[in-house]
This record gives structure tokens, sequence and C-alpha cells, in this order.
């Protein structure tokens, strides 16, 4: 292996552990110090409070319901509570991520809810399938933690159905969100030890739109303008002052894709 194999090796590993000692969600449970990791109470409480943050995931699975096919791969899948959520919804669940600790976390979930659903290790820009295999297509803030995110769209795009639908949801540069993190210089997660993880892109819509060229349909929606890691700011927000700005400087750049 050459250098630059090995450099390229060791980022994806990186990014891996990274996520394996950053559980994301559990910023949802910081102020429930009791629940033990993996139990029916711990998903419940991050379910329900995604379901709360996350207002638009109503829409996203509502694009992805007009697929020809209810197969669908998450990619980035977590620890697999929106797999969890589409699963519920009627999709037939396929998930890669290269974190083993949230792998662990997805199957443990779908055990514990006697829900039916595939988890593999996998990397975004290299998907480990066939062209055509899947109607749907759903990667939630993950793909702009890879070193090559236009090369991991175009891997969606050759593994999604013709006529397939797909969702993909990446940061936005024009964001309140990242003008605040680049004037305070915080790290982009709910990070602990000060360690964030070794890639976080933010795109333009019009960056967005290059990446996603080779699709049908690319329409593009602005949402969320901060969540849970605002504290008290995001509680004492009017919802229509915080809902009035995620659609012109939100966070979230909703892509609604079809093939």
């Amino acid at each position: 292996m050459n250098n630059k194999s090995k450099n390229e090796s060791n980022i994806y590993q990186q990014i891996g552990d990274f996520w394996s000692f950053q559980l994301n969600n559990e910023i949802y449970l910081r102020n429930h110090p009791e629940i033990k990791r993996g139990t029916k109470e711990y998903f419940n409480i991050i379910l329900d409070s995604r379901k709360s943050f996350i207002y638009y995931f109503p829409s996203m699975i509502s694009h992805l319901k007009k697929a020809p096919k209810k197969t669908l791969l998450e990619v980035g899948c977590g620890m697999g509570t929106d797999s969890f959520v589409l699963a519920k919804n009627g999709f037939d669940i396929t998930g890669i991520d290269l974190s083993a600790g949230h792998l662990e976390l997805a199957k443990k979930l779908f055990r514990l809810f006697t829900q039916k659903g595939s988890f593999m290790k996998g990397n975004a820009e290299i998907l480990p399938f066939p062209d055509n295999s899947f109607g749907c297509i759903y990667s939630y803030g993950v793909l702009h933690h890879t070193p090559n995110t236009e090369n991991s769209i175009k891997e969606i795009f050759r593994v999604l159905l013709e006529g397939g639908r797909a969702v993909i949801m990446l940061y936005h540069k024009w964001s309140l969100n990242n003008l605040v993190h680049c004037v305070l210089k915080e790290g982009f997660e709910n990070v602990k030890n000060d360690i964030d993880t070794p890639i976080t892109y933010r795109f333009s819509k019009t960056e967005v739109r290059n990446m996603c060229s080779d699709f049908k349909s690319c329409k593009i929606k602005t949402e969320y303008l901060y969540g849970p890691g605002w504290g008290k700011i995001y509680s004492a927000t009017p919802k229509p002052l915080y809902f009035a700005l995620s659609k012109i400087v939100g966070w979230h750049l909703v892509v609604y894709l079809e093939k």
C-alpha cells in the first residue's frame, strides 16, 4: 500500500473511530444521566426528541414513499433511529455506517423493538451494492463528514433504481449556525473533550446542485435554524420566528432527489 492509500485508509478509520466515541444522538439525553445506554427508555427518549426537533421528517418520508420500490438504504445510519422510523413507515431497511459503535446500537434497537432491518459496516464513497439496487436512499447529516461528498452522491445515484427517490441532508454554509460556530471557533458536533469530527464541510445550494447534477430532479429546502445544542435560546425563540428564519438561514440543506 502506497502512502496515499495509507492516508486515505487512515482518515476513514479516524472518522469511524470518532463516531463510535461520539454518539451524536446522546445530546438528547443530557438531562437524563441516569438512563442506561441501549435500553428501551434510552431509545424512546431519542426517538421522541428527534420527532420534535426534526420537524420536517414527514416531508422526507412523503418524498421517499413516491419511489417505485420500498427498498431503502440509509447511508450513515448511525444508531438506527431514523431507519427505525422509516421501517415503521413500511420501508425495507438496509443501513451502512463506518462506526462499529453506532452499528451495534442500531442492531440492538431493531432487536429490542422486534423490527426487521439489516446493518453492515460500509463506506459512503464505495457503496458495496450493485447498480440499481434500491428504490430509496436516505442520508441525514452524514455526507458532509466524508472526504469526498461528491463521490458519495455519485454512488447514491449509481445504486438507486431508475425513478428512485433520495433524501440527503447537508450542512448549509450560509446559515446562522455556521456563522456562530465560525465566530466562536467551536466544534461542529456535540464533542467530548474538545475532540471534533475529522471532517465537516458546509455547502451552498449552488454547490449541492452541481454535485447532484446527474439526477433528473433536485429540490433543496433550507430548514432547522438551530437545535438542542443552543439550550435555553432554542426554547425561548418564538416558533413563528424560528420557522421563518429556518427557511432563510437554516443549518440544514434538505435535498430531495429523483433519478
